[in-house]
């Protein structure tokens, strides 16, 4: 992965992350508390290494609401709740619209792709330590964190660059992705594996009823509405799913296929997850394809190559962000 494109895949799922945050809060504009929230979800160095200094999403939201609270007093408006990040909010991130980035968060994420560093977590994170308002130097300092052994953590990960484990061929586009869930691997075992809570994380799965004789397959249903609930226009021949479930090794790793019986032409959809503990919940990696049902290549299929990997990119950070916004 060139350093653009890991840059631009950093930014994005923090982006996400960060704004899922401000959500739970009615903030439109996240701003750099935010962006620190967001690293504590981080399958990169950066929220690897503040999990295993006990950073974890809760103990982060903690410190923040306590933060605004003393600065607010500071000014004498100690009359309004700045409590609000102890996990009664529910993001709305998915249902709504209208959300940015403030300027100097905009500022740490353009700094952290500039000059010496490469736009990776770890990188986002050394340029919030710098941040001129001192807002995360005071947060870590509240927890209890020093932030010179916090940079030396950053980098001795840094000095190991992971292996690209992008594994076997595939008759499609397909693509993967590493992430962190702030749930232990059993609860999100019995999410992943669980066909009826497939709509939980995949948006292009609506109601899911058994259907079939096979305890490994179900039939589904598309979503009538988004989450804003805004209707839907799905063709006639994708409104029906069939669901399989394919190289169950419970509690690890376990395959969904998804096909459109109306539509026998169409590609199958196929995601497998792979899930390790780790520090404050679980490490997962998500693969993510489309499987030709016919063995066919055109010009204009590698033309569009491009734009394939973009809306495999999106179609994972998705699935991501609905498995982590469960348990959020």
């Amino acid at each position: 992965m060139s350093k653009f494109t890991e840059a631009a895949a950093v930014s994005q799922t923090l982006s996400l992350a960060a704004m899922e945050e401000a959500s739970r809060l009615g903030i439109r504009n996240a701003d750099i508390d935010h962006l620190f929230l967001a690293l504590t979800l981080d399958a990169g160095n950066a929220g690897q290494v503040l999990r295993g200094l006990g950073v974890t999403l809760d103990v982060a939201r903690d410190a923040v609401a306590a933060e605004r609270t003393d600065h607010l007093e500071s000014l004498g408006v100690a009359s309004i709740d700045a409590a609000g990040s102890t996990g009664e909010q529910r993001i709305v991130f998915h249902e709504t619209q209208g959300y940015d980035w403030t300027d100097r968060a905009v500022d740490v994420l353009k700094r952290a792709s500039s000059g010496v560093h490469d736009g990776r977590s770890s990188a986002v994170l050394r340029c919030l330590l710098t941040e001129p308002s001192g807002t995360i130097g005071a947060l870590l300092s509240r927890l209890g964190v020093d932030t010179a052994d916090l940079r030396a953590r950053l980098d001795e990960a840094d000095g190991i660059r992971p292996a690209d484990d992008e594994r076997g061929r595939s008759r499609g586009p397909h693509g993967s992705m590493s992430a962190f869930v702030p749930a232990p691997p059993a609860d999100l075992w019995m999410l992943v594996s669980d066909a009826m809570r497939i709509p939980e994380w995949d948006g292009a799965v609506g109601q899911v009823a058994r259907g079939t004789d096979n305890e490994d397959e179900w039939d589904a249903a598309a979503p009538t509405h988004a989450p804003d609930g805004k209707p839907l226009r799905i063709k006639d021949e994708f409104r029906r799913i069939r669901i399989r479930r394919e190289q169950v090794d419970a509690p690890v790793r376990v395959t969904w296929r998804m096909s459109y019986p109306d539509a026998r032409a169409a590609n199958e959809r196929v995601i497998r997850f792979e899930l390790e503990e780790a520090a404050g919940g679980t490490q997962m990696r998500i693969h993510f394809g489309w499987e030709r049902t016919a063995r066919r290549r055109t010009v204009l299929g590698w033309l569009l190559q491009p734009l394939a990997r973009l809306v495999i990119f999106i179609q994972l950070t998705q699935i991501s962000s609905g498995l982590s916004r469960v348990f959020r």
